[in-house]
């Protein structure tokens, strides 16, 4: 199979395709591992063939990384929580 550079910013190999707007929008499901073997396969090939992608999937992880590793905010004060919890039910429910 031969694989090459498509003209609008993607990657093809033997005839699977995938766009760099399209890796980017299934990111999340990469990194999360929720993504179909078949989507996950293509993610990787068109990661493989496409040093873009790599560092965008490569800053996306380095970012949630830093993210979880962070100082976690401060819980709310007790009577912020309360003013909250007062107000959601005072609201009247759905219909």
């Amino acid at each position: 199979m031969v694989f090459r550079a498509v003209r609008n910013r993607g990657t093809e190999y033997g005839g699977i395709a995938m766009k760099c707007e399209e890796l980017a929008e299934r990111v999340t499901g990469l990194l999360e591992g929720a993504l179909p073997v078949n989507k996950t396969l293509s993610v990787r090939l068109h990661l493989w063939l496409c040093v873009s992608c790599r560092r965008y999937v490569d800053q996306v992880r380095r970012t949630i990384r830093f993210l979880a590793d962070g100082p976690r905010p401060p819980p709310p004060a007790p009577e912020v929580e309360d003013r909250i919890v007062r107000l959601l039910l005072s609201r009247p429910p759905d219909a």
